[in-house]
């Protein structure tokens, strides 16, 4: 093992409170909250071990021994988190061990990805409520607000993502978490 793996392996194991348990528990709650947000199990605990390590970057090995699961398991989770772009894959010159590192600033993409979503769901509502029978007006009145929340909301999150990108650039800090949602977090 190179030193750089051996620190990112001693990373993981004392996480970022000195003890596995801490890291482990912080895992396993942003792992629960990226699942309730679609995010199947196993991708949201990877993508949480591999966030919250403090390089922000394991190799599969790491990932799959911190959390204890195979192998395969992580390669599956891994394949589908390069997908949608919240990790980057990154070859190790000299080994046959990729780094999987968290991709600066994930959010905007996400929230890309919900837009793009949200269409395909507007159009989906469409689609379903010209197949409905014209006499079931309680259906198609469903879909069609179905329809006209993913219409309304889908340019607000595009905008969300300009905004914040905009923000980011500005180099302004963030929203403290007291005034995030107009409570203490």
């Amino acid at each position: 093992m190179s030193t750089g793996r051996a620190q990112a392996a001693s990373e993981v194991s004392t996480g970022p409170e000195g003890s596995a348990g801490g890291e482990s528990r912080a895992v396993e709650r942003l792992a629960s909250r990226f699942a309730e947000t679609g995010l199947p199990r196993m991708s949201a605990r990877v993508f949480a071990a591999v966030l919250v390590s403090p390089s922000g970057a394991l190799t599969a090995a790491e990932i799959g021994q911190f959390l204890s699961i195979s192998s395969g398991t992580v390669s599956t989770a891994l394949q589908s988190l390069v997908r949608i772009g919240l990790i980057d894959r990154e070859n190790q010159p000299g080994s046959r061990r990729d780094l999987y590192r968290v991709r600066e600033d994930p959010w905007p993409d996400v929230f890309a990805i919900r837009s793009l979503w949200l269409r395909e769901f507007a159009k989906g509502a469409m689609e379903d409520m010209q197949l409905l029978d014209e006499s079931n007006s309680g259906g198609r009145a469903r879909l069609m607000d179905m329809r006209d929340f993913g219409l309304f909301v889908m340019p607000k999150l595009e905008q969300i993502v300009v905004d914040w990108r905009e923000h980011r650039a500005s180099g302004s800090p963030g929203v403290p978490p007291e005034d995030a949602a107009g409570a203490p977090a």
